[in-house]
């Protein structure tokens, strides 16, 4: 018996194109929404705004857009890149997502106005594709990096409670 979560909740990725281009862009906004409405709301607030309501929440809504936009664009740009890498060289590997990820921080760079920015960002994105590629879609060590001999890591340590053990037989 299985307690990982990842056994309870079966995720199947999408195989064609579009779709992972939509769902990248997609997941990415709202992933920059949050982290933006998080960036808003642990910045200082203008002394104009501090009484009223309303600016204040539409200047939270302009941040969250704003890092949005921006997440978005770099999910687009990997995930496209990703796509049409596969469908032109006809293989899918471990380049295809070094090419994403160079377009990912290449418009990570080009959004900013940096090109520094950009070809760090680049750089460091496609090695982190490559990485997550390697060990099989993961960020921790697969195989590659296995020496067999360090125990796993229990997901969640606690023991099922006696109404859980019942239900999942």
């Amino acid at each position: 018996m299985s307690n990982a979560f990842s056994d309870k909740l079966p995720i199947e990725k999408p195989q064609d194109c579009m779709s992972r281009v939509i769902s990248g862009t997609t997941s990415s906004f709202v992933a920059g929404g949050i982290i933006g409405a998080l960036t808003a709301n642990w910045g200082d607030i203008p002394q104009v705004l501090q009484d009223k309501p309303l600016p204040a929440l539409k200047r939270t809504g302009a941040i969250m857009g704003s890092y949005g936009l921006t997440f978005a664009a770099i999910g687009l740009a990997y995930s496209g890149i990703d796509c049409v890498a596969e469908t032109f060289r006809g293989k899918k590997d471990v380049w295809n997502g070094v090419f994403g990820g160079a377009a990912a921080g290449a418009m990570l760079g080009l959004r900013l106005g940096k090109l520094p920015v950009g070809v760090g960002a680049a750089a460091a994105l496609a090695f982190t594709s490559a990485i997550v590629d390697t060990n099989g879609g993961h960020l921790k060590a697969g195989e590659l990096f296995n020496d067999h001999q360090t125990p796993v890591r229990a997901i969640y340590p606690y023991p099922l409670r006696p109404y859980q053990a019942e239900e999942e037989e």
